[in-house]
C-alpha cells in the first residue's frame, strides 16, 4: 500500500512546477505517488509535468475539462483517485526538504490514532533561506487563532488521515481564497484529533514570491475580500460561544490590516481603497457577529490608519485587540 498521496493543483506554473515536482521526487522516502491535477494550463506546464511522468510512475497527471475552475477542486480531485493512506496537499511551487517525508512518517507512527498531524515549515521568495517567516504550530487553543486570522499553520504543514478528510468532504469549492483556513477551521470545529509537533525541524518551505501571480492589486484585493466574507458567512453560523463569535472578527480586521497596506502606504490607491471598503461594509452590514459600532470602529481605524497611525509601535495590534472585544 502506498503511504503518502502528494496532491498538486497547477494552472500556468511553467516556472515553478519543476522544482517542486523535483523535491518530491528527492525524498529519501519512496513510497509515495504525486498526483497534479492541473486546471487548463495555458503555458507549457502541461509539457513539462508529462515528461515528469514518463520518468516516473509515480507520477500522475489529471487534466480538468469542466468548470469551474479553482484550486479547491483540484484538491478535491486529486483526494478522490488518491491510494495513499497519508495526503498532503502541495501548491505548484512548494518544495519540500528531502528527507521531510521521513521524518513526517517517523512521527506520525510515535502517534497514529489521530486525523491529521501539523508541522514547522518555512517560507522563501527565490530561494531557500531568503525569508525567515515560518509557520510554527505553537499553543493549544488553534481553533481560536484560525477565527483570528492569527494563522497557526498552513496547508502543506499538514499531513492527513485519507479517510478522516474524506469524510470532511475536502475543501469547500466555493471558496477562492481562504480555503485552506477555511478547511482548518471546519476540522477544528468538529470532533477531531490531531497532533502538532512545533519543535520538530523546518521540513517544507512556501513560496511568498509576489511574482508568482500575474493578478493586479485590484483583482488580488477582490478575491481576498470574497474570501473573507465568504467565511464570515459560512463560518460564523457556526460557532458556538461569545468568544469564537467575537473571534472570528479578527479575519475581519486582518483584510482591512493589508487593505490599508496596501492602498495607503504601498499604492496610494485611494479611490480603489475606497470602491473595495465600501463593498466590503455593504456585504457584510448584516451579519449577526457584527453591531453598527463595528463598522464604525472600522471606519475609524482606516482613517487613523491613513494619517500615520500605522507608524505607532503596536498601533495595529491594540485596534485589532479592541474591536474584537467590542
Amino acid at each position: 500500500m502506498i503511504d503518502f498521496s502528494i496532491i498538486i493543483p497547477s494552472f500556468n506554473k511553467s516556472g515553478y512546477i519543476s522544482e517542486t515536482i523535483d523535491s518530491v521526487l528527492s525524498q529519501s522516502y519512496t513510497n509515495l505517488e504525486l498526483i497534479v491535477v492541473d486546471d487548463g494550463s495555458t503555458d507549457n506546464s502541461l509539457e513539462i509535468i508529462e515528461n515528469y511522468c514518463t520518468l516516473d510512475k509515480r507520477i500522475h497527471l489529471y487534466q480538468r475539462e469542466n468548470l469551474p475552475k479553482g484550486g479547491s477542486a483540484c484538491r478535491n480531485i486529486g483526494l478522490e483517485i488518491a491510494k495513499g493512506k497519508y495526503i498532503i496537499f502541495l501548491d505548484a511551487d512548494d518544495v519540500l526538504i528531502s528527507d521531510c517525508l521521513k521524518q513526517r512518517l517517523s512521527n506520525i507512527k510515535m502517534f497514529p490514532h489521530h486525523n491529521f498531524w501539523v508541522f514547522p515549515i518555512g517560507t522563501f521568495y527565490k530561494t531557500l533561506g531568503d525569508s525567515k517567516s515560518r509557520w510554527i504550530p505553537v499553543g493549544t487553543n488553534f481553533l481560536i487563532k484560525f477565527l483570528k486570522h492569527e494563522l497557526p499553520w498552513q496547508t502543506m504543514s499538514v499531513v492527513w488521515n485519507k479517510n478522516y478528510i474524506r469524510a470532511l468532504n475536502g475543501f469547500d469549492t466555493d471558496y477562492l481564497r481562504l480555503q485552506d483556513v477555511e478547511l482548518h477551521t471546519r476540522a477544528l470545529l468538529g470532533k477531531v484529533s490531531f497532533k502538532t509537533f512545533p519543535k520538530n525541524k523546518i521540513d517544507a518551505f512556501y513560496r511568498i514570491d509576489d511574482q508568482r501571480t500575474t493578478q493586479n492589486l485590484e483583482q488580488k484585493l477582490t478575491k481576498q475580500m470574497n474570501g473573507v466574507i465568504l467565511y464570515l458567512e459560512k463560518t460564523s453560523i457556526l460557532l458556538n460561544t461569545n468568544i469564537e463569535k467575537k473571534a472570528i472578527k479578527g479575519t475581519l480586521f486582518g483584510f482591512l490590516t493589508y487593505l490599508n497596506y496596501q492602498c495607503f502606504i504601498i499604492t496610494n490607491r485611494l479611490e480603489l481603497h475606497k470602491k473595495i471598503f465600501d463593498s466590503l461594509t455593504v456585504n457584510i452590514c448584516s451579519l449577526d457577529i457584527l453591531k453598527k459600532n463595528d463598522l464604525r470602529f472600522l471606519n475609524l481605524y482606516s482613517k487613523y490608519y491613513k494619517n500615520g497611525f500605522w507608524k505607532l509601535k503596536g498601533y495595529n495590534y491594540l485596534m485589532k485587540s479592541i474591536f474584537i472585544k467590542i
